[in-house]
């Protein structure tokens, strides 16, 4: 059975079919269904979704948030934990009170999650803070000032800032990991472990991998490689070691 509101309307908790809301909408209870698609407002404790879950405007979960694709623009928050098995896109305002799981996380504006953040490929270009631990294959960060995270670790790590980006003079092995770069500064509270790591505007308390390159404006304690690192002059290192 599908449920549509149009308008000002409430969905009880259930299983259904397809979920539509215009307008302003209010989901009680965990809803099951196999799609959902919100424009307008949307308040609800926990969903699960078998496919699609997109909003658009404005749309709060406290709970839980389950689906096979997740896509949203405007605001969303989720006060518990987010598990998307394929994509999720959010562009705008998107913020978790728990741990993130899927496949590929693609975000753009301000993006936040109080605890860890799990996923294959990670891209985001704007607001980033994680409380958590960020871990993926492939993470690329294009930051914006007051971006933090707690710890990041991975395979292919770029992190980036966006300011000035074609005034760059870099190193070879950073302008071999990322296109463009340049900007404010990233605050990693604790450490950075990957394979290949190109780092610029980020503070760290250390920095781990076989192929390292700190550029500029970065700040780290200690730096531990096992194969090559490149530093600029223009960055600040406590300390490095060879492991």
């Amino acid at each position: 059975m599908d449920m549509t509101i149009s308008g000002s309307g409430q969905i009880a908790a259930g299983e259904y079919d397809r979920v539509r809301t215009s307008g302003s909408g209010r989901l009680n209870g965990l809803v099951r269904c196999s799609s959902f698609h919100s424009s307008g407002s949307v308040n609800g404790e926990e969903i699960e979704c078998k496919n699609a879950f997109v909003t658009s405007g404005s749309s709060r979960f406290s709970k839980s948030v389950r689906a096979e694709s997740l896509s949203t623009s405007g605001s969303f928050a989720c006060g518990g934990d987010i598990t998307v098995k394929k994509g999720m896109g959010c562009s705008g305002s998107s913020e978790s009170g728990g741990n993130i799981k899927c496949g590929t996380l693609i975000a753009s504006g301000s993006f936040s999650a109080r605890g860890d953040i799990e996923a294959e490929t990670v891209k985001i270009d704007g607001k980033v803070k994680c409380d958590g631990l960020l871990n993926a294959e492939e993470i690329t960060i294009k930051f914006k000032s007051g971006s933090k995270i707690r710890n990041i670790g991975g395979s292919k790590i770029v992190i980036y800032g966006h300011s000035n980006p074609e005034k760059r003079v870099r190193l070879p092995l950073f302008s071999s990991l990322m296109k463009k770069g340049g900007g404010d500064s990233l605050c990693v509270e604790e450490s950075i472990e990957g394979d290949s790591i190109a780092l610029e505007g980020v503070a760290a308390q250390r920095v781990s991998g076989r192929v390292v390159a700190i550029g500029e404006g970065c700040e780290i304690e200690m730096v531990q490689y096992s194969e090559t690192l490149e530093v600029s002059p223009d960055a600040k290192v406590g300390r490095t070691e060879k492991i």
